[in-house]
């Protein structure tokens, strides 16, 4: 009998890349990502083996050699396309201010940077650099060095498949009530919530609400709060505050409760992400 496969993720957030970046590392073989989305960019490259994803609203397969452009708030999933193979990729996560401010050195127009709406592209030889990037990342100390491989990584990738529009940010398409309900869910998100006093804030029937949300945003609003409450537990993880205090302070039970929906939706633990974490 063959030896089992293991996941094998890193995450960290790099407190010297542009006030703190996060970067992945990853082999997965068993591991699946659950619907969820990024407040940053994910910029993903793919060295082996193939991930099934959900991506744009369309379903797609990020091979070797494929690079993953997809904007924030844009749900996603992730799964192997054949679990004895699994995949290995990297990816960053780059804020918009981060994406736009590139964008001004490199892109004519006016407005945010926008890549449209193809998440997953064949070019190897960007992938090859964005690979390389990570392991720059997580192997060297000098923070200069770290700063010009990502910016040399984000300029041609931004300069390659992005473009300037005024057409405004994904929560500019959504209704009035359905921001008013997420604008609620990120001031609220450590308070225990029902679904009617979120509907209230709404101004929608209980029922129409849950439907309109997940139609909208792509998530229930239960899920939907449980990954604003983990973005905000990995800033207080890199900042150095223990998972059980993070854990009360974001809405979750207890410490048990932050580990199981951190390691379903990220591979790793709150203790290893915050070890790693710079």
């Amino acid at each position: 009998m063959g030896q089992q496969k293991r996941d094998e993720i890193s995450l960290w957030r790099d407190s010297q890349l542009h006030g703190g970046m996060e970067i992945l590392q990853a082999t997965c073989y068993e591991h699946s990502y659950p619907p969820h989305f990024h407040d940053e960019f994910v910029i993903a490259a793919f060295a082996r083996g193939a991930q099934r994803t959900r991506v744009c609203r369309q379903n797609g397969i990020a091979a070797a050699g494929s690079v993953m452009i997809i904007a924030p708030g844009e749900v996603h999933t992730g799964e192997a396309v054949q679990r004895d193979e699994g995949w290995d990729y990297c990816a960053f996560y780059p804020g918009e201010k981060l994406i736009n401010e590139v964008a001004q050195t490199v892109l004519s127009g006016k407005g945010d940077v926008n890549f449209g709406l193809q998440g997953i592209r064949h070019d190897p030889l960007m992938a090859r650099r964005m690979l390389h990037a990570a392991s720059v990342m997580k192997q060297s100390h000098d923070p200069l060095e770290k700063e010009c491989v990502m910016y040399q990584i984000l300029n041609v990738l931004v300069g390659h498949y992005g473009e300037r529009t005024v057409k405004g940010s994904r929560q500019s398409v959504l209704r009035a009530d359905i921001r008013k309900a997420i604008a609620f869910l990120h001031s609220a998100y450590a308070q225990p919530l029902t679904v009617k006093e979120i509907a209230q804030v709404a101004g929608l029937s209980e029922f129409y609400f849950m439907r309109t949300f997940q139609k909208m945003t792509g998530l229930s609003v239960h899920q939907y709060l449980t990954q604003i409450r983990l973005m905000r537990a990995k800033g207080l993880l890199a900042r150095g505050m223990g998972a059980a205090q993070v854990a009360s302070d974001i809405g979750f039970f207890d410490q048990s409760h932050l580990i199981k929906q951190f390691r379903a939706h990220f591979g790793t633990t709150p203790g290893m992400f915050a070890a790693a974490s710079m």
